[in-house]
C-alpha cells in the first residue's frame, strides 16, 4: 500500500484517464483500440505538470503525448486482462475513492471559523449560573414547546425581580443545583458543551439568555464575571499530610526553604505527594479552574520564577508552591494545533459537519415530511421483540420520509438502517437519533453520487486513482518483477553496457602509513603489486603488522577499502596511471598499493540498482513495441493542429 502511494505521487500526474470518460468525435484526440481519449482530457494531464504561463514547444507536445500514448497502452492492457475487476485492486481502488470523497465533503471554511473562534474565546474565562430544563432531543414538537415555554415563564419572573438562586433550587433538574445554586464557577472554552459555551460568551455580563438548546434540555443561562484568562502556570510542591503536626511542620520546611535549604532534597525527604516528590515536587501544568481553589490562587499569586508561597491549606494537606514557569496563552499561531485537535474531538466538530450536510440539503433540493418522521420514530407504531425492531408487517414501510433533488426515500428504507444496527433499543429517542444518522448519510451519499457531475476535477482525479493504480500493477508484473528475475539477461544487459558502470572517482586501495622509510621500503617489497598482497594470507599480514609494531616508535598502520580520490589527503598526491607507489607527507610515510581498476566496470553486485533500472527501461521499450502492434493507436491529425494552434505553435 505504501509503495503504491509512492508511486501514485510520482506517477499520477503524469498520467491521467478514466474509463467512464465519454470522447465525442469532435473532441477525440487518441483512439487505441477501441478506446477514444479527448482532447481535454489530454490538456488536462499536460497542464497539471506545467506552469500556466510557461511556453510551450512543439517537441515538448509531441514528447508528452507519445508519453500518454505509450501510458495508455499499458492500461487498455491492464484492462484486458482484467485486472481492474479482482478484489485486491477493487479494494485498493474504494480505498483511494473514499478519501477523494471526503477531502470534497469537508466543511472547511465552518472549521476555520470554528478554531479562531475558539481562540478568541481562550482569552477569557466566564463564570456563569444556569437553570436546566430536561428534554429529550427525540421530544416531540408539542413537549419542546411546553418545556420551552416553561423556561420563558421562569425567565419573565427573575427579569421581573426573582432571585435567580432561588429559581435555580426551585425549579432547575441540574441535580447538583440544590447545593451550588446554579453556580458553575469560572470556565473557559471546551469546558461546557458548545450551545452552553457560546451563550454564555455571547451574552451581556449580568444579563440572562434565552432558553438555550443543548442535548441536555433548555437552559437559562447568567453570566455573573468575565476575566482574562491568565493561562496556565508549572509549580513544585511539598505536600504534609493533614495531621497534627501538619502545619507546624510546613512551617518549619518554609523557613529552612528561605534560609537557602535545597529544594529538590527537603521535597524528596519530606513531602506526602508520592506521585510529584520523586521529581522535586513539579507538577503538570495547569489553569485556575482545573486544580483545588486555594492551590489555585496562591499558585497564580507567584509572579517571580522559583518563587515560594506561604504555607497553604488545602483538603488534602497543607504545602509550599514554587513558581516553575507562567505559561499565557499564547498568540494564534502558537495554539492553532493544539485547538484544531480539541475541535475535532469535540462536539462542536459535528457542527461544521452538519452546517456542511444543510448546505448540501439545501443544494440537492432537500424536502422533509415531518408528521411521517414522527410516525417512524414513534415506538407505539412499530413492534420490538427480542431487543430487535420488528418491521417485517408495519404498514408504515411505504411512506414517504423525504426527498432529496428527484430521488424518494420511505421508511422502508430508513427501516433496513435501523435493522443494520448492531445494538437496538426501545425509545423514542434511540430512534430519533437512528433517522438522523440515516438523514444525513442519505444526503452525504447522494452527494458522493453526484461529485462527477458537479467536478471537472473530481472526475479526473478519480481517474487518476483509477488507471495509477492499473499502471503499478502491470508494470509490477511486465518489468519491475521480471528485472529482478532475469539473472541471465541481467548479466547479458550488464556485459554489453559494461562502460556505463565505471566509476573513476573512486579506487580500492591498501595504505601502510608510518614515520619510518625503512619499514615503508620493506612493505613495498614484500607487497610489490596487487597479487601478492591479495596471495597473502590474513594471518600472515597480521603478524607483519605485529612484527613491525613491536615498540611504539616503529608503529605501522593499516587502512584498507574503497575511498573517493578527490576526498583523500593521500591519494590525491597519486598520478596517473594509478599504480604501487611510496609516498611522504608531513613526515609520515605512505605505501599506497592500489587494489582495483578506477576505469574497469565495477563488479554486478555493486552496481545491483543502477543495473537493474536500466534492464527495466529496455524490458519497458521491449514490452511497448510488441502493445503497439497489438493495439492500433491513431492520432486525430485536425485537434492536434488545434492544439499546435492554441499554444502558438508554428505547424
Amino acid at each position: 500500500m505504501k509503495k503504491l502511494a509512492i508511486f501514485l505521487v510520482g506517477t499520477i500526474g503524469l498520467f491521467t484517464s478514466f474509463i467512464i470518460f465519454e470522447s465525442s468525435p469532435k473532441s477525440t484526440l487518441i483512439t487505441i483500440a477501441n478506446e477514444a481519449v479527448s482532447t481535454e482530457e489530454f490538456l488536462y494531464a499536460f497542464n497539471k505538470n506545467r506552469a500556466p504561463d510557461a511556453t510551450v514547444t512543439r517537441d515538448e507536445l509531441d514528447e508528452y503525448l507519445q508519453l500518454y500514448i505509450n501510458f495508455k497502452l499499458k492500461v487498455v492492457e491492464a484492462k484486458s486482462r482484467g485486472m481492474d475487476t479482482t478484489a485486491i485492486f477493487l479494494k485498493e481502488y474504494q480505498s483511494y475513492l473514499n478519501q477523494l470523497d471526503n477531502s470534497y465533503l469537508q466543511a472547511d471554511n465552518d472549521s476555520e471559523f470554528l478554531v479562531k473562534e475558539a481562540y478568541e474565546r481562550s482569552l477569557y474565562e466566564i463564570s456563569a449560573a444556569h437553570i436546566l430544563f430536561t428534554l429529550n432531543e427525540s421530544a416531540s414538537p408539542a413537549d419542546t414547546l411546553k418545556t420551552y415555554s416553561k423556561a420563558i415563564q421562569i425567565r419573565d419572573s427573575i427579569i421581573q425581580g426573582a432571585s435567580f438562586e432561588y429559581m435555580a433550587v426551585a425549579f432547575s433538574q441540574d441535580p447538583s443545583a440544590k447545593k451550588n445554586k446554579g453556580n458553575l464557577g469560572f470556565f473557559s472554552v471546551f469546558s461546557m458543551v458548545y450551545p452552553f459555551e457560546t451563550a454564555a460568551y455571547t451574552i451581556e455580563l449580568g444579563s440572562i439568555s434565552m432558553p438555550t438548546r443543548t442535548r441536555f434540555g433548555y437552559h437559562l443561562i447568567q453570566v455573573n464575571d468575565r476575566r482574562p484568562n491568565e493561562g496556565k502556570v508549572k509549580v513544585a510542591h511539598i505536600m504534609i499530610r493533614n495531621g497534627d503536626t501538619a502545619k507546624e511542620k510546613a512551617f518549619e520546611l518554609y523557613d529552612q526553604l528561605v534560609a537557602g535549604a535545597n529544594w529538590q532534597e527537603l521535597c524528596e525527604q519530606n513531602s506526602d505527594h508520592s506521585q510529584s516528590a520523586s521529581r522535586a515536587g513539579v507538577l503538570t501544568p495547569f489553569s485556575k479552574n482545573q486544580i483545588a481553589a486555594e492551590f489555585s490562587q496562591a499558585a497564580f499569586a507567584l509572579k517571580e520564577v522559583n518563587e515560594l508561597s506561604d504555607p497553604v491549606k488545602t483538603a488534602y494537606g497543607w504545602h509550599i508552591i514554587k513558581l516553575i514557569e507562567r505559561l499565557p496563552v499564547g498568540d494564534f499561531k502558537s495554539n492553532e494545533k493544539q485547538l484544531r485537535a480539541k475541535i475535532r474531538r469535540d462536539i462542536r466538530s459535528n457542527l461544521s459537519k452538519q452546517k456542511m450536510v444543510e448546505r448540501l440539503a439545501t443544494a440537492n433540493n432537500f424536502i422533509e415530511n415531518t408528521e411521517n418522521v414522527q410516525m417512524v420514530i414513534t415506538p407505539a407504531n412499530h413492534q420490538y421483540l427480542d431487543n430487535k425492531w420488528v418491521f417485517a408487517a408495519d404498514t408504515t414501510t411505504g411512506i414517504e420520509l423525504f426527498l432529496i433533488a428527484d430521488n424518494t426515500y420511505l421508511a422502508m428504507n430508513f427501516y433496513k438502517f435501523v435493522e443494520n444496527s448492531s445494538q437496538q433499543i426501545k425509545t423514542k429517542e434511540y430512534l430519533y437519533q437512528e433517522y438522523k444518522k440515516f438523514k444525513e448519510e442519505s444526503i452525504l451519499n447522494y452527494e458522493k453520487a453526484h461529485l462527477a457531475d458537479k467536478y471537472d476535477d473530481y472526475r479526473y482525479l478519480r481517474q487518476e486513482y483509477y488507471e495509477g493504480i492499473l499502471l503499478f500493477s502491470i508494470m509490477e508484473n511486465e518489468v519491475w518483477a521480471k528485472a529482478g528475475e532475469d539473472s541471465l539477461g541481467l548479466a547479458e544487459y550488464y556485459k554489453l553496457n559494461a562502460n556505463d558502470f565505471i566509476d573513476s572517482t573512486r579506487i580500492g586501495v591498501v595504505i601502510y602509513s608510518t614515520k619510518n622509510q625503512a619499514i615503508i621500503d620493506s612493505i613495498s617489497l614484500q607487497f610489490p603489486d596487487a597479487d601478492a598482497y591479495l596471495n597473502t594470507s590474513q594471518k600472515e599480514k597480521q603478524a607483519l603488522l605485529t612484527h613491525f609494531n613491536k615498540t611504539s616508535q616503529l608503529s605501522l598502520q593499516l587502512d584498507s577499502g574503497k575511498f573517493v580520490i578527490a576526498e583523500h589527503h593521500v591519494l590525491q598526491k597519486l598520478t596517473l596511471p594509478y599504480k604501487a607507489t611510496v609516498l611522504e607527507d608531513d613526515e609520515n610515510w605512505y605505501y599506497v598499493l592500489p587494489l582495483t581498476d578506477p576505469w574497469a566496470p565495477l563488479p554486478l553486485q555493486e552496481v545491483k540498482g543502477k543495473l537493474m533500472a536500466g534492464y527495466q527501461v529496455v524490458l519497458e521499450t521491449r514490452w511497448l513495441e510488441e502493445l503497439k502492434k497489438k493495439y492500433p493507436v491513431s492520432v486525430k491529425k485536425t485537434n492536434l493542429k488545434k492544439l499546435y494552434k492554441k499554444f502558438e505553435i508554428q505547424i
